[in-house]
């Protein structure tokens, strides 16, 4: 019997080869990210740019294929709301990276899954059992460990990083909410549409002349951008998301080397600690909802 193009067979190596290009090229995203901030670019003309770049991209490659239709939705007010949380996001993030190390940062952002699963219950009405609520407790404990909030080396840059976090959340929350009518392909391009166009609000207060490297930066950074994002997406097409998710964490593997190399920045040993902690509990959330999924499918099956 054939297999639908939905059912494709998994194919884990791929999935994992994928996500890993992926990690690495959006590791290179934060590090051109974490250039401009400190050359004193505000994170609205970054955004701004890097959003029109990414917006011209998709639409010069739609029309050329004649996909335009492919744009066309009845749920712009939904768009909207998604931009303006969505800006949230790298906005916060960029200025995070601007004050913090980038391995720092990056191990803040590791709380996504826990806070993500948290807001699906009141958000999505989902079900979350007794194992995964005692991951999600453990791995803040870890998020804890990393800012220490009361040990005197609380940055702002730490505020920052959770909040862009959350806007994370609960973009991905809204995309898992918006995708039983929306193209993967919108979702993308109107994102980066409501980037470009709220950053370009900003830019007559906050523009700042740039020379011909910034600008190469900031259309590597549009590049890779689109190259990382289409990476990891294609890894969740080819592997259960137990296989490839754990691959994520090779971010703080290229996030201290890029520190240490661009930086001599290398974290101290709470943040190493925390970091143990959160992506151990992460590991094993992701483990416990597949266990869910397979458990629910059997009782399906069985009756």
């Amino acid at each position: 019997m054939s297999q639908s193009p939905a059912h494709k067979p998994d194919n884990n190596l791929h999935g994992i080869l994928f996500m890993l290009g992926g990690v690495f090229v959006l590791s290179l995203m934060d590090v051109t990210a974490k250039l401009l901030v400190e050359a004193e670019y505000s994170p609205f003309q970054i955004l701004a740019i890097r959003g029109w770049i990414i917006t011209l991209c998709f639409s010069s490659f739609l029309g050329m294929r004649g996909q335009i239709e492919y744009l066309k939705t009845k749920r712009r007010r939904d768009y909207v709301i998604r931009a303006l949380i969505g800006f949230c996001a790298p906005f916060l993030f960029f200025t995070a990276l601007g004050t913090m190390p980038i391995a720092d940062v990056v191990v803040i952002f590791f709380a996504a899954p826990f806070i993500m699963t948290a807001l699906s219950i009141p958000l999505l009405k989902e079900t979350v059992g007794r194992y995964r609520w005692t991951a999600i407790g453990i791995g803040f404990i870890g998020v804890v460990i990393v800012i220490q909030p009361s040990g005197g080396t609380f940055q702002i840059g730490a505020f920052y990083a959770l909040g862009a976090c959350l806007a994370y959340c609960l973009i991905q929350l809204m995309t898992r909410w918006m995708s039983d009518t929306e193209h993967p392909i919108q979702l993308v391009f109107y994102f980066n549409l409501g980037t470009a166009v709220i950053g370009t609000c900003a830019l007559p207060f906050v523009w700042k002349p740039m020379p011909i490297e910034h600008i190469a930066i900031l259309l590597v950074m549009a590049c890779v951008a689109m190259l990382g994002h289409m990476l990891m997406t294609t890894a969740f097409t080819r592997a259960p998301v137990s296989v490839v998710v754990p691959f994520e964490y090779t971010a703080l593997i290229w996030g201290t080397l890029f520190g240490f190399v661009i930086w001599s920045d290398f974290p101290a040993n709470h943040v190493w600690i925390g970091a143990v902690i959160i992506i151990i509990s992460g590991i094993y959330m992701v483990h416990r909802e597949q266990v869910a999924k397979k458990s629910k499918l059997e009782n399906q099956e069985n009756p």
